[in-house]
């Protein structure tokens, strides 16, 4: 067998040619690792550790909240080089931002030769780890909870899942994703939980956009937590099916559609809206469509009403109509068009049907008046023009006459 007096050389070649492609095989820009430390109340971190032969020259975060189009963004600290360690901290200590939430992030990277790199999305669960939470969930909700017994978080989330079934059944109203309800044991944690500036008196606080419902209710409080809860719920459901750019609800369907959520109208609301009939004191529809009074007897009075205006429709013109007048104000309609359209009659119309239909007088008619008057500036009136010529005409003709005299009497 003769031997290859060149396999030295053959071997040497091979080597360099699979080192060759490695070298051309490498990424321009490589990323070391990407992760993120999150602390509730506080902050969320975020690091990346990436380099590139060229010189990294340019660094962005991206960051989407829960499923909202919105896609925010930042510039992370880092020292451009072949090899960079870049950090972000997103500033949360205001509580704007609630609990259960997912949040998406990647990175987009550039070196000096121009080379781009766009990371895989990341997820984190952004959660209040301060307390050991339980959950009971379904595909409509789910309740999370960390004091009081099973039997507690058992009467809390059949509540909720009824409030949703009352919804579905009477007013066409469904559950488009899945709502997350956090029950807080006590009113000062709810407190350290949401954003800063909230009102001692705050019970509660709903996030719209991201299908999260956070409340205060201790063990021995659980009557009102149950109401507080459904009609929390029913803001959060409704605010999904109108939630478009153009959609808008009048205040007094909004908060009506929550009470009715909770179900039979309470005492002192019932009370309030008796007397106001009696008295022949109720609120225009009109009126409630905008924001309710800051007066507490008042208020109880527009949500009381609003209840009773959402029970009328319901009685009157059934479930369909309700689900079309939503699907109206989703697509952007005004209110007296959106009423006119679908149930007939405008703010005032309604107005006056319902007021019939719980017994109350008419409405009372303003007595019409005169139009004002309307006053002409000095400069352009010309009977006082007139005046002020006829003095000074006066005026003159007397010192003439009175000169005339003088002489007269000299001579």
């Amino acid at each position: 067998m003769r031997r290859c007096r060149y396999w030295p050389l053959l071997a040497l070649t091979l080597l360099l040619g699979v080192a060759v492609c490695t070298i051309w095989a490498q990424p321009p820009i490589r990323v070391e690792s990407s992760q993120h430390e999150a602390r509730f109340r506080d902050h969320i971190l975020f690091k990346l550790v990436a380099e590139a032969e060229a010189g990294i020259s340019e660094i962005t975060l991206f960051y989407r909240v829960a499923d909202q189009p919105a896609v925010n963004h930042a510039l992370p600290q880092f020292e451009p080089g072949t090899r960079v360690e870049a950090e972000y901290t997103w500033d949360l200590s205001d509580g704007a931002l609630p609990p259960g939430i997912q949040i998406t992030y990647w990175w987009k990277i550039s070196d000096q030769e121009g080379h781009t790199l766009e990371t895989e999305p990341q997820s984190l669960l952004y959660t209040d780890d301060r307390y050991n939470w339980r959950v009971l969930s379904s595909d409509k909700v789910a309740l999370y909870w960390y004091r009081g017994s099973e039997d507690f978080g058992q009467a809390l989330f059949d509540k909720a899942n009824e409030a949703l079934d009352l919804l579905s059944r009477d007013a066409g109203i469904t559950v488009t994703h899945q709502v997350k309800v956090f029950i807080y044991g006590s009113h000062a944690d709810l407190l350290g939980a949401i954003a800063k500036g909230a009102q001692e008196w705050t019970g509660g606080q709903a996030f719209p956009d991201v299908g999260v419902v956070v409340i205060g209710v201790s063990p021995a409080n659980l009557a009102w937590g149950k109401l507080a809860m459904a009609h929390e719920l029913c803001h959060l459901v409704v605010h999904q099916m109108v939630n478009t750019p153009l959609g808008e609800l009048p205040r007094w369907l909004d908060e009506g559609l929550a009470m009715y959520a909770e179900g039979e109208l309470e005492p002192e609301y019932r009370y309030a809206l008796d007397r106001a009939i009696r008295r022949n004191q109720l609120i225009t529809v009109r009126s409630l469509s905008s924001s309710f009074p800051a007066d507490p007897e008042q208020a109880r009075l527009c949500y009381a009403e609003s209840y009773s205006l959402v029970r009328f429709i319901l009685e009157k013109y059934g479930r369909e109509k309700m689900t079309q007048l939503l699907r109206a104000f989703a697509e952007g309609a005004y209110y007296d068009d959106a009423l006119q359209e679908v149930l007939g009659v405008d703010s005032e119309g309604l107005d006056a049907a319902w007021r019939e239909w719980v017994g109350a007088r008419a409405v009372p008619q303003e007595q019409p008046t005169s139009p004002p008057q309307v006053r002409q500036p000095v400069l352009a009136n010309p009977v006082l023009w007139a005046s002020v010529g006829l003095c000074f005409m006066g005026g003159l003709l007397l010192v003439i006459v009175l000169g005339l005299l003088v002489w007269l009497q000299r001579r």
